[in-house]
């Protein structure tokens, strides 16, 4: 009997990946959720908002595996249910491409949307609360491997190789778009998720024009590395050599990234839409009424958290 995920449409593919979005996002609360109560059997009072009697690197530990298991039940939960095979996420080398030119391209572009996110945020003072870091040893590894090396890897698995392999039948277009939309709305932060959303869609498009994952993995290792030293440089470093560094960064590598794009447009011929796989349109993914529902909800849910009294 042919399983029910057996379908190519756009609708199909679609609902399914906002199946497994807001799965992903249960599964974190529903851990975050278990883990606090055991946390608070074991101490009382304790739990991972007020982790008291616990170390950090026990917390951190913890947190590293929600965010493992997170993002493993819903990948997990599409390879069994639907069309989707390992080969879809493709975890391959990739046959060729430019690392620098792309590095440069997507540090630019998710700086442009730091600019942009933090004009929203001080504009409407909206601004969350700042990661706090510890200052070496176990904590800052394990701080390290649960900021930086966990969402470069699982996410993209999820977000580029699961959600992006589900849709690529549909087109290059919508199999860009729609994780995309969906990585940035998980983000429930308005400013962080218009930065997610402009570096989804560029590992998108890399993700199908190199045909491989692994260099999206890179650049998002390399991006959290540098807001992760962005923010080290804040908490420990003299005042002004942190402001310098945020400023070049900010300010850097949009225009390097600009100048570079530009030059490979119109001196080289570079073409971003070569290579991409025909196929329905952008809007065509919200004939899912359970993908539009669902980024709605995770909309709504965005701004609320955005701008909530605190």
């Amino acid at each position: 009997m042919q399983r029910i995920g057996k379908t190519r449409g756009i609708k199909g593919a679609a609902s399914w990946c906002a199946f497994a979005a807001i799965l992903y996002l249960l599964c974190q609360y529903l851990l975050q959720a278990l883990a606090s109560y055991l946390m608070g059997l074991r101490v009382e009072g304790a739990s991972l908002a007020d982790p008291v009697g616990y170390s950090q690197t026990a917390v951190n530990a913890i947190v590293l595996g929600i965010g493992i298991l997170s993002l493993v039940v819903p990948a997990a939960w599409l390879l069994g249910v639907t069309r989707l095979g390992i080969a879809d996420l493709r975890i391959a080398r990739p046959p060729q491409w430019s690392p620098l030119f792309c590095i440069i391209a997507f540090l630019g572009l998710t700086n442009l949307g730091n600019i942009v996110g933090g004009l929203i945020t001080r504009l409407t003072g909206s601004g969350g609360e700042a990661t706090a870091l510890p200052a070496g040893g176990t904590e800052l590894a394990l701080a390290y491997l649960t900021l930086c090396l966990l969402p470069a890897i699982g996410e993209e698995l999820f977000f580029r190789g699961a959600l992006q392999g589900l849709m690529r039948p549909c087109g290059s277009a919508v199999a860009i778009f729609a994780p995309a939309l969906l990585f940035a709305l998980l983000h429930l932060d308005l400013a962080q998720g218009i930065t997610a959303f402009l570096g989804g869609l560029f590992l998108g498009w890399l993700a199908e024009r190199t045909g491989s994952i692994l260099p999206c993995m890179l650049l998002h290792l390399i991006n959290n590395t540098i807001a992760f030293a962005d923010i080290y440089l804040q908490l420990y470093a003299p005042g002004t050599l942190a402001t310098a560094v945020e400023l070049a960064i900010l300010l850097g590598f949009p225009l390097l990234a600009g100048w570079l794009v530009w030059r490979a447009v119109t001196r080289q011929g570079f073409s971003f839409e070569a290579g991409l796989r025909p196929g329905a349109e952008i809007p065509a993914v919200f004939s899912s009424p359970a993908y539009t529902l669902a980024a709605a909800a995770l909309a709504v849910l965005t701004l609320w958290q955005s701008f909530r009294p605190n």
